[in-house]
């Protein structure tokens, strides 16, 4: 059921608000009897999916019209049992009509106010959530015996790429990037790590230092001061944030306008099987 609901949610959208749309005709694509699959068609229908789904379908195109082809063939068997006309599908409808209706409406409403000017704004007036600690960048190389992590330590030193020897000798899972942990602030480190990196020069190297699951050599390659993270580097942060902002305001002022009343009591009592 699941394989159906991903070709045919797009046309009960559509159903549900009574939309016509200006079908072109200039390319058939498929024909079902005498319901026509045009090109306009098929790029209207993939206008009302995701981004992600739209990927999908253009990687695979015929899969999506075939879609299009069984999905008209059981609408017409549905319409044979007048399934249309049952409560429930009205019902269901009706649900996805103001689910459709309020999703429309705030995209809508965002659209208008969610604007970079006032993400600048609301960025520049809480900067302090935007605040970053010093961090390091630091790749690791661990080893089971000391005797091993000397002999890496030796040939870090005198030149060897670190990045390699990591892939090479390190038992981390790291080791495929190098040994590579980027960029971290002190609380999201190993004690051990964090005491030694926060001491460092950029590109040093030390160890190697025991721990309970081996013996690790420790490369400082970049440090990251504190301070205030760019507008641009929060910006997909501040648009979140910013429209649920505007969203929660918008629904607050909705309800001071309106006469709204809950009976706590019945809704506690209420049953739900």
């Amino acid at each position: 059921m699941k394989a159906l609901k991903y070709w045919m949610i797009p046309i009960v959208i559509v159903v549900t608000l009574g939309i016509s749309f200006a079908i072109s005709q200039t390319k058939q694509l498929a024909k079902v009897d005498d319901f026509v699959i045009t090109d306009g068609y098929f790029k209207q229908r993939l206008s009302v999916m995701s981004n992600f789904s739209r990927k999908q379908v253009l990687k695979d195109r015929e899969k999506f019209l075939d879609g299009l082809i069984k999905e008209e063939l059981l609408i017409r068997e549905a319409k044979k049992m007048n399934l249309q006309e049952s409560e429930d599908y009205k019902f269901k409808m009706e649900i996805f009509s103001r689910e459709l209706l309020t999703e429309m409406y705030l995209d809508k409403y965002l659209k208008e106010k969610n604007t970079e000017e006032a993400q600048r704004k609301y960025y520049e007036n809480n900067k302090e959530k935007y605040s970053r600690p010093e961090m390091v960048r630091i790749s690791v190389i661990r080893t089971k015996t000391e005797e091993q992590a000397k002999e890496v330590l030796e040939k870090a030193k005198t030149g060897e790429d670190f990045g390699k020897l990591a892939e090479k000798h390190s038992l981390g899972p790291a080791a495929t990037k190098g040994g590579d942990l980027g960029f971290r602030d002190r609380k999201t480190l190993r004690k051990e790590h964090g005491d030694l990196a926060f001491s460092m020069k950029k590109d040093e190297i030390q160890g190697p230092i025991k721990l309970e699951d081996g013996y690790h050599i420790v490369k400082l390659t970049e440090r990251r001061d504190a301070g205030t993270v760019p507008f641009e580097d929060a910006k997909k942060r501040i648009v979140n944030e910013y429209a649920l902002k505007l969203t929660e305001e918008k629904i607050a002022d909705l309800k001071k306008a309106a006469k709204i009343s809950i009976d706590s009591a019945e809704l506690k009592n209420l049953t739900i099987d």
